[in-house]
């Protein structure tokens, strides 16, 4: 990915997405087709750039926010990051994440792209698009559990779909992922194919093919406690997915313009009230994790760091390090203990490399065979994930990293295990699922 790249893009598209953010109930489940604020014969190529962008938008903004301060690797500290802190979360907070980003702003618009894509015969754009609906919808359904899919973006056709099971959702991820593989794999006829508008990965067939890889990995290891094929098919998937150094992230622009300035970056200077201490905060500086400097400012608790903290800071949806860790995961849950602690000890060095470009602190969180444990793999995926919604669902399914929940919070004690349905929603859509708590387990999250 190159800075000449983005810079081409972002302005327009990240234009875009200020103005679907400004879109409500109308715009939900259509595609930029019905918006009349948006291109009204879009095409593969415009449509790319803008769902990528508004993907990783999503990302680094409440995607990340809610699930850090929940896993305590930040703090709410005023305002409604202070509620959240406290659990105290309605179905109101969660109608910007549901409606101007996951499904107004991304999946509609990723919908239309495929469907153009197929028409006008271009099965690379239409593979590419499958991919990055998988990734979107598979957060979507794992924060909320069951969702809108098998007849969502109808427009006025169906304006209250009905909420497919999150176990039917996932068979469905699967199926958008192996169609992708099977097309990227495949020669493309089409005379116009994905080129430098490919934000991620600049059109490089290769790099989408390992993406998909990888997901469907991070996808079966979720569901480990509820399929006892799960490991085996995860770690088939591991070889095919990203090599050392590979990844698939935006690092956003940074420039004046507030609209190509990274999330968590916006988020901070207009906001100020989330304080980046607690947990994570206190393990990193007790352990001497040099990671430290680069998270957190360690002269300001209110300052994130550099590497995340900064207007062209990267969003990352997943990396070589992640996908270590699951293989470590993978390995541990298949009894072989010496692979996990080799994923293990190559997720360290990986993450290490990619955040501070020094590996020498692995040497002093490696495991043997001898010794490794599930805590000692979440524990680290945790530190490495830093800010990624992902560390949430490792500990909803391992009960890694052990927290405790604040004083004060209003579920006597316990922690968030899924979000509420938007109030929206809830309003408009006789389907929507009862509200009933936040300690409310989705289907991969048994006891």
């Amino acid at each position: 990915m190159t800075m000449l790249r983005i810079t081409r893009y972002i302005l327009p598209m990240m234009f875009l997405l200020l103005i679907a953010q400004g879109c409500r109930k109308s715009y939900f489940y259509r595609g930029i087709n019905d918006d009349p604020s948006q291109l009204q014969r879009p095409t593969p190529t415009n449509l790319l750039p803008s769902v990528i962008l508004q993907s990783a938008y999503t990302w680094g903004g409440d995607a990340s926010r809610f699930p850090s301060i929940f896993m305590q690797q930040t703090t709410g500290a005023a305002n409604q990051s202070a509620s959240a802190n406290n659990y105290n979360i309605t179905p109101d907070d969660v109608d910007n994440m549901w409606y101007a980003g996951f499904y107004g702003a991304i999946m509609g618009n990723i919908d239309t792209l495929i469907r153009i894509a197929t028409s006008d015969n271009m099965p690379h754009y239409a593979a590419v698009g499958k991919i990055l609906l998988a990734n979107d919808l598979a957060q979507v359904t794992d924060f909320w559990g069951d969702v809108p899919y098998s007849e969502a973006f109808q427009g006025l056709i169906n304006t209250q779909p009905k909420y497919d099971s999150q176990q039917s959702i996932y068979t469905a991820l699967h199926a958008l992922l192996d169609q992708a593989i099977t097309a990227l794999e495949a020669d493309d006829d089409s005379p116009s194919t994905p080129g430098s508008e490919d934000l991620l990965f600049g059109g490089d067939v290769s790099m989408w093919i390992k993406f998909a890889h990888s997901l469907k990995a991070k996808l079966y290891l979720h569901t480990v406690k509820i399929d006892n094929t799960s490991v085996a098919k995860g770690l088939a998937e591991i070889s095919e997915g990203f090599g050392s150094g590979e990844a698939a992230f935006i690092k956003f622009v940074g420039s004046d313009a507030v609209s190509t300035q990274a999330p968590w970056y916006q988020f901070n200077t207009q906001r100020a009230d989330i304080t980046f201490d607690g947990y994570l905060n206190d393990l990193m500086a007790d352990a001497g994790d040099p990671r430290y400097d680069v998270y957190y400012d360690p002269s300001d608790n209110t300052a994130l760091g550099e590497l995340y903290g900064s207007a062209n800071s990267p969003v990352y949806f997943m990396s070589y390090d992640e996908l270590k860790f699951i293989e470590a995961e993978l390995q541990f849950r298949n009894g072989d203990l010496a692979a996990a602690a080799a994923a293990y000890n190559a997720a360290v060095e990986a993450n290490l490399t990619r955040t501070i470009n020094n590996t020498a602190y692995a040497a002093t969180v490696a495991k043997t065979a001898a010794n490794i444990t599930l805590k000692d793999i979440i524990t680290q995926k945790y530190i490495a994930l830093f800010l990624s919604p992902e560390v949430w669902t490792d500990w909803r399914r391992t009960g890694y990293p052990e927290l405790t929940a604040p004083s004060g919070n209003v579920l006597n004690g316990e922690l968030p295990r899924t979000l509420f349905y938007p109030s929206s929603e809830v309003r408009y859509n006789s389907n929507t699922p009862a509200n009933t708590r936040l300690t409310r387990r989705v289907w991969w999250d048994v006891q």
